[in-house]
């Protein structure tokens, strides 16, 4: 299956030119794929409201991108060094102009029309060639009806259809002596295709659909802008007309007895002739561009092989800089360097209602829980979606990425729920929670979960961080689908770091003044259902506000949630805690009792106690699942420097696991 560019929203981007073929053949070396990963990414959906779906890519991201073609021609790499890439291993081979036939899906009434012209002849299978005409009669349209095992072709004069013949034959084609054939779909419109109209029986009678047969470079004509914009670099349409020829040849190989090699949509190539009309005949759309055309006849008869067949080279708009695994050993995962250059589809992010999702899932009762279960580990958040399992008040359902993108109409597989009520940690963007530990010296260390309920590589990030009255992990602000982080400096101002997804810190963006009076900044996930992420902020007065996200990295007017905080201690966030749906925090009281703040999914909490002895405990902080049971957990560090995880049943912390001693030199967690 291919998938067409996002039309109206391509941009144009300068780029400088690679340096060098040493440094093109680098790049087209690619990182090599993964073995899937399991993730702990549950997500408890609200009773009403909204999330937001990060994701990247446009379409399946198998085979050729043709944003990241077009990243490639605009950095000077030719057609050839492109398809090479996007199908390592295929080669590079001539063919001969030879015909193909496409399916016309528009056409689905059983009745084959076309304009009649004057010359205008009828072949039947066994090859015999008949002139339709009536003495006398002006006709303005043929058909072809089916009965049976019989093809009735009948003129349209005067306003009435009369019969010319009837011919016992499994297909008419209809052609013309300027080549090019009118067919009228059931809408009243033309579709104009060079070549000729074939009707074909197909199934039982009365069965009849529309072919239309012509020369593969005359129907790469239509295909080729159709795929990629005709106002493209030449080496990104010249790599397009290759692959869509290949595509056609493919699939002409392998049509076997059937009356049509490929269609004309998206499952197959886009397809839609020479030119659309409307009823009266005049011209409303023409499908070919002369750029498409100069890319087409400058790689006449050009194709990809493998075994010495044509490949199957498929080919989508966008992969979101990692191509996906195939059908064929040459359609493999690596990483893009391409894809990202000048692509609006690169990185996206949508609003998801529950409602869309309660309607994707009607068998399941009320939906309480998507859970990702494993990814491809190829690329951020640890890649593409495989496995997801979505469970309600009556069921469960298992699932794949693909199959919530269609049932959401998401642009790919490659998807992450991130503005919702799921705490996330995971700062290296590999699918797997971490940690960030401010040392007393002011390093900021980023701690790579394991995804087995421990840390692995230690990695330093940033420096000088003891400058900073607060600093806060803030989950996701912007709906890219990666975690921010929120600092407040002496000045009493707030500045946002952004991860750039490779672990490390994008350059800090202000978020403004004023939050010299703030002691406390807690970040709970979406507090109020809107499925942007919000903060909770205490004064020093202990006057509690509420923040809410816009989305776009900052925040509304603040609302007063109530006083009281002025005591309390370890306040952190977030996550739902008891699955209900809504964001949740907890909190430390004078006596050392731990609470737990249940959100009600409109800016208001109500306390639980759900321990005791906590005030001797130092560098509390919520996590997400760092033992594989999707709900969140707990880290924190006794007076000897032992950290230990509190894992959360989801009513209380029933056992600790140390995660190891020497913590006493650690300032905080963020």
């Amino acid at each position: 299956m291919t998938w067409t560019w996002l039309r109206g929203s391509q941009q144009r981007h300068g780029a400088a030119v690679v340096a060098g073929l040493g440094l093109v053949l680098a790049l087209l070396g690619g990182a090599p794929a993964q073995a899937s990963i399991v993730t702990a990414e549950r997500v408890n959906l609200p009773p009403s409201g909204t999330v937001t779906i990060a994701g990247h890519g446009y379409g399946h991201g198998i085979g050729l991108s043709q944003y990241g073609a077009r990243g490639a021609a605009t950095q000077g790499v030719g057609y050839r060094a492109i398809l090479d890439f996007y199908y390592p291993g295929t080669a590079h081979t001539g063919q001969r102009d030879s015909p193909i036939r496409a399916l016309v899906s528009a056409d689905t009434d059983n009745d084959v029309r076309v304009v009649a012209v004057p010359g205008m002849t009828v072949r039947d299978a066994a090859g015999t060639v008949r002139t339709p005409q009536f003495a006398g009669r002006t006709v303005t349209q043929w058909r072809v009806v089916r009965s049976g095992a019989d093809l009735h072709v009948d003129g349209l004069s005067a306003g009435s259809w009369v019969r010319w013949s009837t011919l016992r034959t499994t297909h008419l084609d209809f052609a013309t002596p300027g080549d090019t054939v009118q067919l009228v779909v059931p809408d009243g419109t033309r579709r104009e295709y060079r070549g000729l109209i074939r009707a074909v029986a197909d199934g039982s009678s009365p069965g009849l659909r529309s072919v239309n047969q012509v020369s593969m470079e005359s129907y790469l004509r239509s295909v080729v802008p159709a795929e990629s914009p005709s106002s493209w670099p030449y080496d990104a349409l010249r790599a397009q007309a290759v692959a869509a020829r290949t595509y056609a040849s493919f699939d002409r190989r392998a049509a076997g007895s059937r009356a049509w090699d490929t269609c004309d949509t998206t499952q197959c190539q886009v397809y839609r002739g020479y030119r659309t009309l409307n009823g009266s005949g005049s011209v409303v759309t023409v499908h070919e561009a002369a750029r498409t055309d100069t890319a087409i006849r400058e790689t006449a008869g050009q194709i990809r092989t493998y075994g010495g067949a044509p490949a199957f080279t498929q080919f989508s708009s966008s992969n979101g800089g990692w191509t996906k695994t195939g059908s064929q050993p040459y359609l493999v995962a690596r990483a893009d360097p391409w894809d990202a250059v000048g692509n609006p589809v690169h990185s996206w992010s949508v609003s998801v209602s529950v409602s869309q999702f309660a309607a994707a899932f009607p068998g399941i009762g009320q939906i309480r829980s998507i859970e990702v279960r494993t990814r491809t580990a190829n690329g951020e958040w640890g890649g593409r979606v495989e496995s997801v399992t979505v469970t309600g008040t009556q069921g469960q359902q298992t699932t794949t990425g693909a199959g919530i993108r269609s049932a959401l109409g998401l642009r790919s597989d490659w998807w992450k729920i991130t503005g919702s009520t799921r705490l996330d940690t995971d700062f290296s963007t590999d699918g797997r929670p971490d940690l960030l530990v401010q040392k007393d010296d002011g390093a900021l260390d980023h701690y790579e979960g394991t995804g087995a309920g421990t840390f692995g590589r230690v990695t330093q990030v940033g420096e000088g961080w003891q400058a900073m009255r607060i600093a806060v992990r803030a989950n996701d602000l912007t709906g890219n689908g990666r975690v921010d982080v929120l600092a407040v400096d002496a000045a009493g101002r707030m500045w946002r770091y952004p991860i750039n997804g490779a672990g490390r810190f994008g350059p800090r963006v202000a978020v403004g003044p004023g939050w010299g009076s703030m002691t406390t900044v807690v970040a709970p996930g979406d507090v109020d259902g809107d499925g942007d992420s919000d903060i909770l902020a205490v004064d020093n007065m202990g006057t509690m506000w509420l923040y809410a996200g816009n989305g776009r990295g900052g925040f509304g007017s603040k609302v007063r949630v109530g006083p009281g905080w002025g005591s309390m201690t370890n306040v952190v966030g977030g996550g739902d805690w008891n699955d209900d749906g809504h964001s949740d925090f907890l909190a430390t009281d004078a006596a050392g009792t731990l609470f737990l703040y249940r959100g009600n999914g409109k800016g208001g909490f109500a306390a639980t106690p759900i321990g005791q002895g906590w005030s001797p405990m130092r560098l509390v902080s919520t996590t997400e699942d760092l033992d594989g049971d999707g709900r969140p957990d707990l880290v924190a560090a006794d007076p000897g420097g032992t950290l230990y995880l509190y894992a959360w049943s989801g009513t209380s912390f029933p056992r600790r696991t140390a995660i190891g001693p020497g913590w006493t030199s650690v300032e905080r967690l963020v």
